[in-house]
């Protein structure tokens, strides 16, 4: 037994050694060392302890092997040791394992795989081996108990085949001819790798091995032969060798112990029985459990291919099958069972294939051949399409899903002939035209279809949806309909609005009804219509001079004017009987609550009063917007609860509310400490109220005054303790680096600096966070320049080296060139940044660059620019433009790159400067880009939305703007708002 050595790490005193903690499977196995070299070199009988390995367990002098020490019910076995006389080929074995260690680095760890694979072979008791029988026979004492023998001396009749399979696996060869087998893919069985199992019965003397051993989905050799192509196919660290514990072979301790505790109890057991004792015992039921489930699914639906969020019978079904995928240490008598269900149930390809797959059989299997050359015809366009797919990529599948594709008539024959599952878009959308008339013409209208409507197989529903989307965004570019859109308005003048479906399917409704003979009575509230339709009657007409041209035509051919509009009867649940019955429970819910900004599902005491409240504020709204005087109901509503209708959102009332009454309960607001004391969605809110305090309503400034959040007090805010964290962050890193532009994923000392400092430049284009900014500013003041962050870096690293004196490299160098050439582009500040480390602007002398007397001639590109710029006068086109075959657009970026590294030729330079002065602008080219285009619609005065929004962007952004650009604004008319 090895002994402390002077190499053992010595513990905090300094002079013992410190003790080190290894776990079980790492120590090896102890045992008696050969008692016969003992005797000979001591001259003593007491035996000598020593770790055991592998290798050392046989001594080739005496011819014997250490079996160790097995400890069985607390006292060891009496056996540790056996004679190999008569077994010449365990010395023989031994020689070989010597030798493949000598010249096998991976030796040690192939072995331990071999001797895994060996052992599961043994505990199968195949009838066809006969060689372990006869070893143990040999071994196996007169009159001792031969099952007991044989678990004991179960490593030493296999040790010969795991030397044998050791120089298998550990040869490099094998891993190529098992990569070129498999081609790439994982085999799914051993059956896919037929050379590596006729390898292992040569080197085992087994001709009958590759049958017992093809059809195995599980087990050791089957880990190793996957995660030996993916080590071929990956790059990365080699996990072929590593063994999941459920494969490593059970100590021979454990199994003597289960031998003995079944022959006590009567019950002969094999050397494989189990102790069902703690956590496998649960596991083992737990797979029970599952394992039912999953024979029901498997009789229902024919595999076991279920989504991740299947649940079958109440069971997550989905979810247990994913996590025994992953598992690869399953006992085989698992994968066993789930393989009698479905073969394929642990595919080595995505989950989601064969579930497909099995769709296309079930289909070929209930409508006959697929016909690939013919386009897939009898399935569906997706399932078509999957299938095509597999065909054009059928020499990179698994051999084992080329198998299964074979299987429903997909050979490699058939796929070179198989065509697309694609219908003709024209075709396709006559046959889908046909659907909507169908439907309309049954219907009466289109916008009675939802997303969920079905016309002849076709989701007619949400089809239509994607055209009004398709038409809307056609005619924001084209300014007219699509072709689309006006065959489908031959149908339905109105099956895209430009008001919501639900107002044009509540207008269809009232048609209906007055075209079944009725008439609609403004005067007498709409009698003999449904509840839902008079409210909606009756909203219409209380909000008639709000409604569009269009809505009010489709009104008049119902029967329903101005005139009617004006004369038309309250709602039949806001007469004044009603009206005082429900402003009965606003007041008992005020008393409770003490706000009547209710939500629109609130009901009290029976009563829907969040619904009532919301006709009220709308009738409400309506009044002043006509400019009439308030109604005396809400003149009523108002003395219940002044804040009833607010001007702002009714969520922003609730949570004042509710923080009011904890404030009028004494409950401190704490200003100076971030409002820590209230629970974290108003502690949030109030901050928010801070933070945006002078873009509140007045009234809601004066409603935060009332809670003790006066302007003062929001103006006078202290940084949080994360933005304390922050800026001290940033000051460190500032003092290090003397700049605070860092990219976006920068981290100091674990803290997402990077990501901070975008969020805060973000919020000063917002104009929110002043304190923040302010310390910022203070720390560096180009923390948020006008300019890109990208320049200020150079620039930064420009003026490092300046201060330093040290010489400037050829990338500095060159950026230093590049803004002389650009000086005048650049705005006065860095103008002032560049001279104090002595960037100055590029003197025209003769000392200058050396003129060359040669006359080169422009490129084709400079006529194309010429022309363009004539016809659209500017150069600020889009990188994909062709001009007469030319690819322009790519032309100038090339121009661009080079004007701005310092290549450009003064030549070029000025005839493009010519032909549009802005052709390189300092700024970013897709601002030029837009600017010209708000520059040809101003001339027109015809400004998309998108233009209006880009113009907004401009008015709140002036002051980031460079100088020249706000003089470009000016010129059409765009100034700071």
């Amino acid at each position: 037994m090895p002994a402390w050595t002077a190499q053992e790490r010595f513990a905090p005193t300094g002079t013992d050694a410190a003790g080190r903690f290894r776990f079980g499977r790492v120590v090896p196995a102890a045992g008696e060392g050969c008692r016969l070299c003992t005797a000979a070199r001591t001259g003593r009988t007491k035996p000598t302890r020593l770790y055991l390995q592998p290798h050392t367990r046989i001594c080739p002098c005496h011819r014997r092997w250490m079996l160790g020490t097995h400890w069985i019910d607390g006292a060891p076995a009496d056996t540790e040791q056996v004679d190999l006389t008569g077994l010449p080929e365990m010395v023989t074995a031994h020689r070989r394992h010597l030798n493949l260690l000598r010249h096998r680095p991976n030796a040690a760890r192939a072995f331990e795989v071999a001797h895994a694979v060996t052992v599961s072979w043994w505990a199968q008791q195949w009838p066809e081996e006969e060689q372990w029988h006869n070893r143990t026979h040999r071994l196996t004492p007169p009159g001792a108990d031969p099952g007991w023998w044989r678990l004991l001396v179960r490593d030493v009749v296999t040790y010969p085949e795991a030397v044998a399979l050791a120089r298998v696996l550990a040869d490099e060869g094998t891993m190529r001819r098992l990569f070129e087998d498999t081609g790439g893919h994982p085999p799914h069985t051993l059956a896919y790798a037929p050379r590596l199992i006729a390898e292992l019965a040569q080197a085992t003397s087994r001709p009958w091995l590759p049958g017992r051993i093809a059809p195995t989905s599980a087990g050791p050799l089957l880990v190793w032969a996957q995660r030996s192509v993916r080590a071929g196919v990956e790059a990365g660290a080699d996990h072929r060798w590593a063994l999941h514990m459920a494969h490593r072979p059970r100590p021979i301790a454990r199994e003597l112990t289960a031998y003995r505790s079944a022959t006590h109890n009567g019950e002969r057991r094999t050397g494989t029985a189990q102790l069902h004792l703690g956590l496998r015992h649960m596991s083992g039921q737990a797979f029970a459990t599952g394992l039912v489930h999953a024979r029901a699914y498997a009789a229902v639906h024919g595999h076991l291919a279920a989504a991740i969020g299947t649940r079958f019978n109440g069971f997550a079904l989905g979810r247990w099958l994913k996590s025994h995928r992953k598992y690869a240490g399953m006992p085989p008598e698992h994968v066993a069972a789930l393989d009698a269900l479905d073969p394929w149930w642990r595919p080595q390809w995505p989950v989601l294939w064969q579930r497909t797959y099995y769709q296309a059989r079930d289909h070929a299997r209930a409508r006959g051949a697929l016909r690939p050359e013919h386009g897939f015809p009898t399935t569906s366009f997706s399932l078509g399409e999957w299938l095509y797919n597999q065909c054009t990529g059928y020499d990179t599948l698994h051999p084992a899903q080329q198998q299964l594709l074979a299987d429903i008539g997909l050979t490699r024959a058939a796929v070179q002939t198989a065509r697309p599952r694609r219908m003709h878009m024209a075709t396709h959308f006559l046959h889908t035209l046909a659907c909507a008339r169908a439907f309309a013409e049954h219907h009466g209208t289109l916008v009675a279809a939802t997303t969920d409507t079905v016309q002849d197989g076709l989701k007619l529903g949400q089809w239509l949806s994607n055209q009004r989307g398709n038409d809307r965004a056609y005619q924001h570019r084209h300014g007219t309909p699509s072709p689309r859109a006006q065959a489908l308005s031959a149908i339905d003048p109105w099956w895209n609005p430009p008001w919501t479906l639900e107002w044009q399917r509540s207008w269809h409704q009232a048609r209906t009804h007055v075209d079944g003979g009725h008439v609609l009575d403004t005067a007498a509230g709409f009698p003999g219509t449904t509840s839902a339709l008079a409210t909606w009657l009756t909203t219409q007409c209380a909000q008639y001079d709000t409604l569009q041209p269009g809505q009010h035509d489709l009104l008049a051919r119902i029967g329903i004017t101005a005139a009617h509009a004006q004369s038309a009867a309250a709602r039949p649940a806001e007469n004044e009987a009603d009206f005082v019955t429900a402003l009965g429970y606003a007041r008992s819910y005020h008393a409770v609550h003490g706000t009547l900004a209710a939500a629109v599902d609130t009901v009290h005491d029976g009563f829907q009063l969040g619904r009532w409240l919301r006709r009220q504020r709308q009738h409400a709204r309506d009044h002043a917007d006509r400019g009439r005087p308030p109604s005396a109901q809400t003149k009523a509503l108002s003395a219940v609860d002044p804040w009833w209708c607010p001007p702002w959102s009714l969520a922003w009332q609730r949570t004042w509310q509710h923080i009011h009454l904890q404030i009028e309960a004494g409950h401190p607001l704490d200003t100076d400490h971030h409002f820590r004391s209230f629970a974290p969605a108003q502690r949030a809110w109030l901050r928010r109220q801070r933070t945006r305090y002078d873009t509140l309503h007045p009234d809601q400034q004066r409603l935060l005054a009332d809670i003790g959040l006066p302007r003062e007090t929001a103006r006078t805010q202290s940084p949080t303790p994360y933005a304390e964290t922050a800026l001290t962050h940033a000051r460190t890193y500032a003092a290090t680096h003397r700049t605070l532009t860092v990219a976006y994923s920068t981290v100091h000392g674990g803290f997402p600096l990077g990501q901070w400092l975008s969020r805060q430049r973000h919020q000063v284009r917002r104009g929110t966070g002043a304190a923040r900014h302010q310390a910022l500013t203070a720390i560096d003041p180009w923390w948020n320049p006008p300019w890109p962050l990208g320049w200020q870096r150079a620039y930064t690293r420009a003026r490092t080296t300046h201060d330093n004196g040290d010489h400037p490299p050829a990338d500095i160098r060159q950026w230093a060139a590049a803004q002389q050439a650009a000086w005048p582009r650049l705005r006065p500040e860095q103008h002032q940044l560049l001279t104090c480390i002595g960037i100055t602007p590029r003197a025209e002398t003769a000392t200058g660059r050396r003129k060359t007397s040669r006359v080169y001639p422009l490129g084709p590109g400079m006529a194309h620019a010429r022309t363009y710029a004539t016809t659209h006068g500017h150069l600020a086109c889009s990188k994909n433009t062709l001009h007469d075959g030319f690819p322009l657009g790519e032309w100038l970026v090339q121009k661009r790159r080079a004007a701005r590294q310092g290549r450009l030729s003064p030549t070029t330079t000025h005839t493009l400067n010519t032909l549009d002065p802005w052709w390189n602008p300092p700024w970013n080219w897709t601002w030029q880009h837009t600017y010209q285009q708000a520059r040809l619609h101003h001339a027109i005065q015809d400004h998309s939305p998108t233009l209006r929004r880009w113009t907004e962007q401009q008015r709140t952004r002036w002051n980031s703007l460079y100088p020249t650009q706000q003089h470009l604004l000016t010129t059409i008319g765009i100034h700071p708002g």
